[in-house]
């Protein structure tokens, strides 16, 4: 017969193994799977950031580490070698890869399909005659900068293989101040260096966000190796994204967003990244849609691509979204 002493003790015990037992319990459920996802430095680009900062991701169990990657070949190069497992890149450079060889690449997602650029000059430059032999400022030959250069120039009557010069000069901060010391002629931007280039008075030849051409300017890009081991991580990856996406044109979170921006552009002009969130919440509204249509305008401009037979739906994979917009009708329900 069992003392009450005893039935005292017992519980006790069983009360403090439990007790004992529930951080190892509470860290199992709080474990995050590590992602490292690339990305270069871009307008658009600046959801995924602002998603990352506002926890978007964590809430679907991933740990994101951004790592900032100059050139979009890099990039790719680095999620090829399995060194990163989901990537925020323009769509060009991906489709360039994908038609080299390299098919297990896919784009799931884009922050983006329209064009978000200005192509903009020194002030000496009057008319696009004066392009001729000039220099223009791309982030790296074969990134989405060295695509959409190619692109201004034809569509200002220009043939982008003889008429200009594109070199590589970085991200869009050493692009402005290569165009402001006057070491090259003409680049292009996103917001917030639209803001600047209107207010020091530089020509803009082209206004891309003016017009209807679909591009994927920051697509999210993964492998389909990496789907097939890891289906889940991708869909959380794509629900924290979208997470973000609301959580940056939130009026309410308006505070918070410019000091993610500002964190991301490493400035403190608030002006300027109040710029950038007003133009990207206009831009890019709803879920992180890619669309065959913005794949398929980099084919058919791509001289290099243009001849390969190459199919947009061939490195697409929409199932990530289709589940994203039925996971949303339900909770809107």
């Amino acid at each position: 017969m069992k003392t009450p002493a005893t039935y005292t003790a017992k519980c006790l015990a069983l009360v403090l193994s439990t007790f004992i037992l529930l951080p190892s319990l509470g860290q199992a459920q709080t474990t995050l799977r590590n992602l490292t996802v690339p990305y270069p430095l871009g307008g658009s680009t600046s959801y995924f950031w602002v998603a990352y900062r506002a926890g978007a991701f964590e809430k679907h169990g991933l740990r994101v580490q951004p790592i900032y990657v100059r050139g979009g070949r890099s990039a790719v190069q680095t999620l090829l070698a399995g060194e990163a497992q989901i990537e925020m890149q323009g769509g060009s450079t991906g489709i360039s890869a994908w038609g080299q060889g390299a098919k297990d690449l896919v784009f799931v997602g884009a922050v983006g399909n329209k064009l978000d650029y200005v192509f903009v000059t020194s002030p000496k430059i009057k008319k696009p005659e004066d392009l001729k032999g000039k220099t223009i400022a791309i982030s790296q030959l074969g990134a989405s900068t060295d695509f959409i250069a190619r692109l201004a120039l034809k569509q200002l009557g220009l043939n982008p293989e003889r008429d200009a010069i594109l070199v590589g000069a970085g991200g869009a901060g050493e692009r402005w101040t290569a165009l402001n010391a006057g070491h090259v002629d003409a680049s292009l931007f996103q917001p917030p260096f639209t803001l600047l280039a209107r207010e020091a008075g530089f020509p803009v030849l082209i206004d891309f966000s003016k017009s209807d051409f679909q591009y994927s300017v920051s697509a999210v890009l993964t492998t389909r190796s990496f789907i097939r081991a890891e289906p889940e991580t991708v869909m959380n990856f794509m629900r924290g994204l979208a997470d973000g996406m609301d959580f940056y044109r939130d009026e309410k979170n308006k505070d918070k967003v410019i000091r993610f921006l500002g964190e991301y552009y490493r400035s403190n002009a608030t002006r300027e990244l109040e710029e950038t969130r007003r133009v990207y919440s206009q831009v890019t509204p709803g879920l992180p849609y890619v669309t065959a249509k913005a794949i398929e305008n980099v084919i058919v401009n791509d001289k290099s691509l243009s001849g390969l037979g190459l199919k947009a739906e061939d490195m697409l994979d929409l199932s990530f979204l289709k589940k994203l917009e039925e996971e949303r009708k339900v909770k809107a329900h």
